[in-house]
């Protein structure tokens, strides 16, 4: 059934109905569990896999989230009951989780099971999923979930195609770019008229959401995903992907979360008020999964698609080195956590060791195994979504061919049935690469700063920049220094030299997904303005 986006989303997250239904012994006790100290894995172990069958499959990926900003983590000024109570009990942290230095490439690489130089490292408005590529949520629905989309897009939508609908969302709400929490105006600018005025982005699966906006923004989205579930036959498989929109700036939370803290001990409100969101908002998602008899057989990720910000949204990703917009692990290595019924419980409470890095794109493929889907690269080329929108365009199939899908079934680790690490490098981006232990970095990183427990209210030390290069490569163990406080290139110049060659050999299959005829961004702002300045793609049929 397609969303009604009439009614306005008046309720907090629909909470009262899913609480009259769900079970209330498991967040009761979450204010009284400290932080989750965890415990490394048994280096040898032989389990059974226990691979589910066919089990619903939520990720929730939450913007710019720093590291430090959460309970579990040791942060006693943050108020994150829920998640502090799930890693404690019912969840397995991920010591090692890579993502991107930025929003778009990491959500991008989730959705096509590729590593970021193989699907596109731009963060422009122009930044989508080459139409080629099959999505996650394309697979999934091809074997049989229903699959739904809220929150934050930026993977797309200068054409009906680009958009969450486009690329195989049965349902959808949420913004294309970036937006104002309270309004849905566009901060970003894409569509900036001459009369100063700005433009709305709000987007119900395949037309504007009129009439929702005004509205904060994750209490819609988070609204979104919890009526999805709640209506849900849960017979059929769900796939269901929750992006919100905190912690990204603008730095507006509500008042209520704000009240939470007192200014005089807390670093910056905001950062620690939108904390308490996410906390919430995973509450009530877990919530409705319980009250619908959904939870046992669920896997659940929760990841950050990048380190917080340590110039715009004043984020700690204490004890990480650097933040977003930087290839020091404050900038690309995530927070993120599993859980769910098909989690084994002997795996539960634990943290997966440095020893099993994990990249985004994993996910992708991890849930296609669990689901039975094909994860077949080799069918990206003949594509064509959910056929609802715009044919894929001729001139893009006859360019290069896509990069091979990068991803690895982590399931193995994720279970406890092996305890041998399934991935052996990261190519994070154009000029970085993790094999092992150690992180080469030949490109300039643009926050090298070090941000301590207390930040911002305590200055981060530590230089602005860090000016690595070809010819003055970095070289981190950033399993045994953590904090990358100590560059060993100079020390290890051989593994300096057989790292750069591989690299070498990674950067000529860097890859962007090519632009699309007409689909270009004057078109789209056109087509906004004969809509009253609400963002729509430039071929959507309708007018309004």
């Amino acid at each position: 059934m397609m969303f009604d986006p009439s009614p306005r989303v008046v309720a907090f997250w629909l909470v009262a109905v899913v609480m009259a239904l769900a079970p209330t012994s498991f967040f009761g006790v979450a204010a009284a569990v400290g932080p989750n100290k965890g415990r490394l894995l048994p280096t040898t172990t032989t389990r059974n896999n226990n691979k589910p069958t066919r089990p619903h499959l939520i990720f929730v990926m939450i913007d710019d989230w720093g590291f430090y900003e959460a309970g579990f983590r040791g942060n006693n000024l943050a108020k994150t009951p829920f998640m502090d109570h799930m890693l404690a009990t019912e969840a397995l942290l991920i010591e090692r989780h890579y993502s991107y230095q930025f929003c778009s490439p990491a959500r991008r690489s989730l959705l096509t099971g590729r590593l970021p130089p193989h699907v596109g490292q731009t963060n422009a408005p122009d930044a989508h999923i080459d139409l080629r590529m099959k999505t996650l949520a394309e697979k999934l629905g091809g074997a049989g979930y229903v699959t739904g989309h809220s929150g934050k897009w930026h993977c797309g939508f200068f054409s009906m195609q680009q958009t969450p609908f486009g690329r195989g969302f049965s349902t959808s709400l949420g913004f294309l770019y970036g937006v104002d929490h309270w309004t849905q105006q566009s901060f970003e600018k894409v569509c900036k008229y001459g009369h100063g005025g700005n433009s709305t982005d709000l987007w119900a699966t395949d037309r504007p959401a009129l009439g929702m906006n005004g509205t904060y923004g994750d209490y819609m989205y988070v609204g979104h995903a919890v009526e999805t579930i709640m209506q849900h036959n849960a017979s059929t498989p769900l796939f269901y992907y929750l992006a919100t929109e905190v912690a990204h700036v603008p730095n507006e939370t509500p008042k209520r979360f704000n009240d939470k803290f007192d200014p005089a001990t807390v670093p910056f409100v905001p950062a620690y008020a939108m904390g308490a969101i996410i906390d919430e908002a995973l509450y009530n998602v877990t919530a409705a999964l319980r009250a619908k008899g959904m939870w046992n057989n669920t896997l659940m990720v929760v990841a950050s698609d990048n380190g917080g910000s340590l110039s715009a949204s004043m984020s700690s990703n204490y004890p990480l080195r650097g933040g977003k917009y930087s290839w020091l692990e404050g900038g690309i290595r995530t927070t993120a956590w599993v859980t769910g019924g098909v989690l084994p419980p002997s795996m539960r409470g634990r943290n997966l060791s440095s020893a099993h890095p994990i990249a985004v794109c994993d996910w992708h493929t991890t849930f296609l195994a669990l689901a039975g889907a094909d994860d077949d690269a080799a069918g990206d080329a003949s594509s064509v979504g959910n056929g609802r929108g715009t044919a894929r365009d001729v001139a893009e199939r006859a360019l290069l061919p896509v990069p091979a899908m990068d991803g690895v079934d982590q399931w193995p680790v994720i279970s406890g049935a092996s305890t041998a690490p399934l991935r052996d490098e990261v190519f994070v981006g154009s000029g970085v690469l993790i094999q092992g232990n150690y992180k080469l970095i030949t490109a300039h990183s643009n926050e090298a700063r070090w941000s301590g427990p207390l930040f911002p209210k305590v200055p981060a030390p530590g230089p602005r920049t860090l000016a690595c290069s070809k010819q003055a490569p970095c070289l981190f163990d950033v399993v045994n220094d953590v904090r990358e406080t100590h560059d060993v290139a100079s020390t290890r110049p051989e593994l300096v030299a057989k790292m750069q060659l591989r690299l070498a050999t990674l950067m000529k299959g860097v890859f962007e997904a090519p632009a699309v005829p007409n689909a270009t961004q004057p078109k789209v702002c056109t087509k906004s303005v004969e809509n009253g300045m609400w963002i729509t793609p430039y071929d959507w049929p309708g007018h309004l």
